[in-house]
């Protein structure tokens, strides 16, 4: 393919030493992302690395079946082997827009493929405990993955459809219905600019003509929410943040207020019981979720095994930064 290789990012290096220092841990994300740092602040430089596809040529210099040498955070090399076991937590796995205008089957697509494939590696390797593995990581990003979970513990969830026919979704759910995308939130349109699909209300008419399977959404029961729970969860450690839907549009993001309203909230038990226990079912050691109260009472609607908490208030941030960094540093 023409591909041209790098020398290694750390240059001269010798065989590893006996004494090699251990890599402690591993955070999967960009040193810049704000929820990355707010983990690093907490954890010392010496054994930590950060890593993702974007940034493998810095942060790698070798890795085999047997184990890698990295460079911490301190500008050292450090070593992972069945002798020197770490803990990791997947924030993102390569910065947002990174394969921004790469075409399919090119020499730059096989170049992007190759490191996820190396990245993938290191995501599956059992000396390596994750506080949410790449595998349930990728499941629980699934809303119809979620939704069964939720019912199979017995969660309160709205009635949710993929469905080719607006009028079974009208029958079914009634109208207005809500519309939201079962896969990403955002893209770049054909003018370059950034966009964002929200959570909408339709009727049947207002879908008459459009292929749905096109490119499939969720259609759900709509619930006149009371307020919107923020629900945080660090494997048994939860925390929740509440927002009076008062005034606020169907999808709560549209209205810039919002994202600085919520406050913190002890309140909720029950909710927090089960949101653990949704994260236990998916296999995902920490969780952001959504949920509605509506006069029926609380529903679970989503669930971010990567998801973002620093729009919360500072008594909970700083919390929740300190609980992953805490189980980052391990016993």
């Amino acid at each position: 393919m023409g591909l041209h290789l790098a020398e290694p990012a750390v240059a001269g290096a010798a065989a590893l030493p006996p004494d090699c220092n251990p890599a402690r841990a591993f955070l999967i994300g960009d040193a810049t992302d704000p929820h990355v740092r707010a983990v690093l602040r907490l954890l010392p430089k010496q054994g930590t690395v950060v890593i993702d596809a974007a940034t493998l040529s810095s942060a790698l210099y070798r890795l085999s079946p047997g184990g890698g040498t990295f460079l911490d955070l301190a500008g050292e090399q450090v070593h992972l082997s069945s002798e020197t076991t770490a803990r990791g937590w997947i924030r993102r796995l390569a910065p947002a827009e990174w394969d921004a205008g790469t075409v399919l089957g090119s020499q730059s697509a096989a170049r992007l493929a190759a490191r996820m494939t190396v990245l993938a590696a290191l995501l599956r390797d059992s000396r390596i405990s994750w506080v949410c593995g790449v595998d349930a990581l990728f499941a629980a990003e699934n809303k119809l993955v979620q939704y069964r979970a939720a019912e199979a513990i017995g969660l309160r969830v709205p009635a949710t459809f993929v469905c080719a026919d607006p009028a079974y979704l009208a029958a079914e759910l009634g109208e207005p219905f809500v519309v939201k995308p079962l896969g990403p939130g955002n893209f770049t349109d054909d003018d370059g600019l950034d966009r964002v699909v929200h959570t909408q209300a339709v009727t049947a008419q207002d879908l008459a003509g459009a292929d749905l399977l096109g490119a499939p959404f969720l259609a759900q029961k709509m619930l006149t929410a009371r307020f919107h729970l923020r629900v945080v969860t660090v494997q048994e450690r939860v925390w929740t943040a509440e927002l009076n839907a008062g005034g606020l549009p169907l999808d709560w993001r549209r209205a810039a207020r919002a994202h600085h309203s919520f406050v913190r909230s002890s309140r909720w038990d029950s909710v927090e019981q089960d949101a653990v226990l949704l994260a236990q079912h998916l296999q995902t050691g920490f969780t952001c979720q959504d949920w509605i109260v509506d006069s029926a009472g609380p529903a679970f609607v989503d669930l971010n095994p990567g998801g973002q908490w620093l729009f919360l208030p500072d008594n909970m941030t700083a919390q929740i930064a300190d609980s992953l960094a805490s189980w980052l540093r391990g016993p």
